[in-house]
């Protein structure tokens, strides 16, 4: 049994209005792509730029952050010789309040 292929009869001028149409429809598709393309790129740029600003804050926090700890290291070991020398302080004045304290041996 054979195949009938059943195609409207379409003339030759129907045929080139509905390629002309199809065409039209590409070149709006294509110019609405080449906008989005164009949008996508701005925002890429965007994206770029803001990387660069973050990548620039995190480097100044970074060495703000080196600051702060070399500032808490010398703080805390000047703390320390200021603890010690309080300390010996204290000593020396229970020392002072001892020997007040204490008879003195008979002469």
């Amino acid at each position: 049994m054979e195949r009938e292929h059943v195609q409207p009869v379409r003339t030759f001028t129907e045929r080139v209005i509905a390629l002309e149409q199809h065409v039209v429809r590409l070149v709006g598709d294509h110019n609405a792509l080449r906008v989005r393309a164009a949008e996508l790129e701005a925002e890429a740029h965007e994206h770029r730029r803001l990387v660069e600003v973050l990548k620039a804050r995190v480097t100044e926090l970074e060495r703000e952050n080196g600051v702060l700890r070399k500032a808490r290291l010398a703080e805390s070991e000047a703390g320390t010789t200021g603890t010690k020398e309080r300390i010996d302080e204290l000593v020396h004045e229970i020392d002072r309040c001892l020997a007040l304290l204490t008879p003195e041996p008979a002469r």
